[in-house]
């Protein structure tokens, strides 16, 4: 009933419409949305029962409970004791030795910076083995003075590239000035 009283009143409006050539557009839109109603309206319905996936049908039967085993009771098992000795002996204990953890240090075939810094600082670069590691070696040295105390960056090159370095100035707190080495041994 709908469709046809819809049907009935397009045409009327679409002629008031064309008279204007501004909605010549919006006629053709009014149209085109009235054919597509039409044609949903008239489509096969879908069965969204079909694709849906009950829960509860797919799960597992259900597992019975265990029933009461007998479990064997244990038995005793005779422990056999020491025997005695006719004269006690005593065995020397050894008195444990102070064990020494060796403290790092850098190589010494390599340079250095003049300031304290720990083997946390030290990296080294290079992952790929090169055949001319460790030949010409070139360092800069960078010293910083920070409020909370003296910093250095290293950083050292080979020919195969970086070699390695060590950074103190991770440590520095606030502004700084550059200054001389940390160290003067």
């Amino acid at each position: 009933m709908v469709v046809a009283i819809i049907l009935f009143l397009v045409p009327a409006i679409r002629m008031k419409m064309l008279r204007h050539k501004s909605h010549k557009v919006l006629g053709f839109i009014l149209c085109l949305s009235m054919f597509t109603l039409f044609l949903s309206a008239c489509a096969e319905k879908t069965d969204y029962q079909a694709t849906y996936t009950a829960f509860w049908e797919n799960l597992p039967t259900d597992t019975p409970f265990p029933t009461d085993t007998p479990t064997p009771l244990p038995t005793n098992t005779h422990t056999p004791s020491p025997s005695p000795s006719a004269t006690a002996s005593h065995t020397a204990t050894q008195e444990p030795t102070e064990t020494l953890t060796p403290t790092w240090q850098p190589n010494p075939y390599l340079t250095w910076p003049k300031a304290d810094f720990s083997q946390h600082d030290v990296w080294w670069g290079g992952d790929a083995w090169c055949p001319s590691r460790g030949e010409n070696v070139s360092c800069e040295i960078e010293y910083r003075q920070y409020s909370n105390g003296c910093f250095v960056g290293m950083t050292c090159f080979d020919a195969c590239g970086k070699y390695y370095g060590v950074d103190t100035i991770k440590y520095g707190i606030g502004s700084y000035t550059f200054s001389l080495p940390c160290n003067d041994d």
